[in-house]
């Protein structure tokens, strides 16, 4: 349950001293209202997945964050007069099969910022996450964790990714259509570049329709022996929706340039690579929403290939609590070893080379 708390009006008394009196010192009424609302999500299950340790292995086992990670939260807002208003957002991810961090060592890995909002749009310092997760994921992207989402490739973290020491400016909406840039500078001493990344997006919506189209550029932040390469993508998509369904189609480039210490993603080889993702979310009953995905990957420096089909269904039991089934079933070919759940491989990807993996979840999930 949301609880909302509101700051009082404060009135400071102030005593009036002999000289306070010869001034005519008065004390002013200090005005202000806060809002403060306390939220989270806890998502688990089990799940059975195929091809996992030495690569002739199945394994069952609990899971966390089937759909999306588990967090417990705390958003405010102060309202500071003439539409302006002083924002925050925490969130503390975590796992529920254990109860620790989601993020070894990082209480509020999942949000931690504060700004302003207002007329001008609004500006927000902190760890954020990217606009390919804040407009793309859910919208055009299927999200999920191993469970056959389009982040889970080597080549596309970014897809979904969270960033420290973040400047994030997102305009008002004019017409169905806003705009947002971001920026981190990498903090390495006499190198302004190195480990610099930036964001820049467009978001339009109309009536049934939605775009997104996203720029990700992250230069290599290590101190010492700094390579200098960057990591790129180029991300857009959009959801048309007509009666009970929605279709979506999403697409996204990546280049990386060679090695490096990237916030997104681990130090590969120069290699480009493409994803598609075509998505249809169907409400079959006012309480089951049925989707199925089709995901290709194609390296195009490698000259290998990734599909994954995936079929998702969600049953609310009341406007909080949901059951979760999802299948999803990985092909690799062409040297390919792209995994929706990691085997002890060692290589890129997770998994070994033109090994096919399926995975079957069921679950629950849980707002609040």
């Amino acid at each position: 349950m949301i609880k909302k708390f509101k700051g009082t009006v404060v009135k400071k008394r102030i005593k009036r001293s002999m000289a306070g009196a010869l001034f005519g010192a008065a004390a002013c009424p200090v005005m202000a209202q806060t809002t403060v609302a306390v939220s989270g999500v806890i998502d688990t299950g089990l799940s059975y997945v195929n091809h996992v340790g030495d690569g002739t292995q199945s394994k069952l086992s609990a899971v966390n964050s089937i759909l999306g990670v588990s967090n417990i939260g705390f958003r405010g807002k102060e309202d500071l007069g003439n539409g302006l208003n002083a924002i925050f957002n925490l969130q503390a991810g975590f796992n529920p099969t254990n109860g620790s961090q989601s993020a070894t060592g990082q209480l509020f890995s999942r949000n931690a910022y504060v700004g302003l909002d207002g007329g001008f749009g609004a500006l927000t310092v902190g760890k954020q996450w990217n606009f390919n997760d804040d407009w793309l994921v859910g919208n055009v992207f299927l999200g999920g964790y191993n469970s056959g989402a389009v982040f889970k490739f080597s080549e596309f973290d970014a897809v979904s990714e969270i960033y420290n020491n973040i400047i994030k400016y997102v305009t008002p909406t004019v017409k169905g259509l806003k705009a947002g840039l971001m920026y981190s500078a990498g903090e390495v001493a006499d190198n302004t570049s190195a480990g610099s990344v930036y964001n820049a997006a467009v978001q339009y919506t109309q009536g049934p329709f939605y775009f997104a189209l996203t720029y990700d550029n992250e230069k290599d932040g290590a101190a010492t022996n700094n390579t200098g390469n960057t990591y790129k993508l180029i991300t857009l998509g959009g959801s048309y929706t007509f009666g009970l369904a929605r279709v979506r189609l999403g697409y996204a480039n990546s280049h990386i340039g060679g090695p490096g210490t990237f916030q997104s993603i681990s130090s590969l080889g120069a290699r480009k690579a493409n994803a598609v993702e075509l998505g249809l979310d169907y409400i079959v009953t006012p309480v089951f929403t049925a989707s199925a995905d089709v995901l290709y990957r194609k390296n195009t420096t490698l000259s290998n290939n990734s599909k994954v089909y995936r079929l998702l269904g969600v049953y609310s039991l009341s406007k909080r609590t949901s059951l979760i089934a999802n299948l999803a079933y990985l092909n690799n070919a062409d040297g390919a070893s792209e995994t929706l759940v990691n085997a002890d491989s060692g290589a890129v990807g997770g998994g070994f080379a033109n090994q096919n993996q399926t995975e079957v979840t069921l679950g629950i999930r849980h707002t609040f």
